[in-house]
């Protein structure tokens, strides 16, 4: 068997070494004290853990912030669904607002412009519109308790906006230029050429059974002629009714037309006159 190794004993000198150090500490740790400083084992120890400490800190006020945003999901849920219906309210009486205004401007105009001779002019406002390609018509709020009946005539400041076609106490339908029946004497307020408009359910009507030698150009200003086709009221002469957009000429069937951009915005319409045929 091999002999067993002789301990390793301490080094004598470590001993008062290290109780000098210990006694070092201890005295540089109460001279701080007194001083109102920090002893140099805890500076040293403060530095150490400090970026350790941040790095802590940091992921607590995460986590807390994180937690702060779930636990007021659903106050600030609710807040923004009365901020939106705020806003929609505020839109609401914008739109209110600016619809008055217009048909403040609208009623001021139509007082203020030439009534239609020949009859009782009567005011109304449009409360329902049927406007599609099947159906160009609008209903106002005036009826025969008012006096109103078929084929009296419609019109406002822009021009001539129809004639009645149906009755009630107190409404009645009437029947746009542009609606697919609508049939109007008409005439270039220029030259005179007579024609007769033509609704088609569109936009825009068509002026024909012109003069194929007449004087027709775009830009020109459409009248009534005082004249109707076979049926309807027979409207005063030089009510507007639009302008020219387009003149087209077949030379083979010697045949004439124009495309007429009607003077009333009809899908914008609100105060109007209904000039009442005298009993």
């Amino acid at each position: 068997l091999a002999p067993p190794k002789p301990r390793r004993r301490l080094a004598w000198w470590m001993i008062p070494v290290t109780i000098f150090a210990l006694f070092s500490l201890v005295f540089l740790q109460n001279l701080a004290a007194t001083r109102g400083k920090m002893a140099p084992t805890d500076a040293v120890a403060t530095t150490a853990l400090s970026p350790v400490q941040r790095a802590f800190r940091a992921t607590g006020d995460y986590f807390s912030d994180v937690a702060r945003v779930i636990f007021r999901r659903d106050d600030l849920a609710a807040q923004n669904a009365r901020l939106q219906a705020q806003v929609a309210d505020l839109q609401g009486q914008n739109q209110r607002l600016l619809r008055y205004r217009r048909e403040n401007e609208e009623l001021r105009t139509l007082l203020q412009m030439p009534k239609i001779p020949g009859g009782k002019n009567i005011p109304a406002e449009v409360i329902f519109s049927n406007t599609t390609d099947l159906a160009r018509r609008i209903v106002l709020n005036a009826g025969s308790s008012a006096g109103v009946a078929p084929k009296d005539i419609v019109y406002s400041a822009q021009g001539l906006v129809g004639q009645v076609t149906q009755v009630s106490p107190f409404t009645c339908t009437v029947t746009l230029p542009i609606d697919r029946e609508g049939s109007v004497g008409a005439m270039i307020s220029r030259s005179g050429a007579r024609g007769v408009l033509l609704g088609n359910g569109n936009l825009v009507a068509k002026l024909s059974y012109l003069d194929f030698a007449a004087d027709v150009r775009e830009g020109d200003l459409v009248v009534t002629s005082g004249l109707s086709r076979e049926r309807g009221a027979i409207f005063p002469r030089g009510i507007v009714l639009g302008t020219v957009l387009k003149v087209e000429k077949d030379a083979i069937s010697s045949r004439q037309e124009a495309f007429v951009q009607p003077s009333v915005d009809f899908q914008k319409l609100g105060a109007v006159w209904i000039r009442v045929a005298q009993s």
